[in-house]
């Protein structure tokens, strides 16, 4: 009776063994870059400035948006996940123009100190972001 158990213990033990690779490429928790921005960080003048970012990935969504570390930015009227979408604001605008494309748009600086707009991208379990400095005037 022993025998036959262990019989049939040791194949699962043997399996389990390679069911879990430690080696694989992206261990548990740490998805591998599935976004693919094609910059992450942008410097402006003071003056008002556009610029496209693409991605190779479709499936990301903006998780939230910090100007001067402000992260207070209501994004739960706005479905990011969707492939056109445009956040509206004061000294600036974030819009998706399709699946691949954002556009990031900053309005004049007139203080002497600099902007700095975060944009927080997800997908699925990858997480990056776009930072977009802005001078002072």
């Amino acid at each position: 009776m022993k025998q036959k158990l262990i019989i049939k213990i040791i194949p699962i033990l043997f399996l389990s063994l390679f069911a879990c690779d430690s080696t694989s490429e992206d261990p548990d928790g740490k998805w591998s870059d599935n976004i693919k921005l094609s910059e992450k960080e942008i410097s402006f003048t003071s003056e008002p400035n556009t610029v496209m970012i693409t991605t190779e990935g479709a499936g990301w969504w903006i998780d939230a948006i910090g100007l001067n570390d402000d992260w207070t930015y209501d994004l739960t009227d706005i479905d990011t996940t969707q492939e056109s979408f445009m956040i509206e604001e004061t000294e600036f605008t974030v819009e998706r123009k399709n699946a691949k494309e954002i556009h990031i748009s900053m309005t004049e600086n007139s203080s002497a100190d600099e902007r700095v707009l975060k944009i927080a991208l997800q997908a699925g379990n990858y997480f990056d972001s776009i930072k977009v400095t802005q001078s002072g005037n």
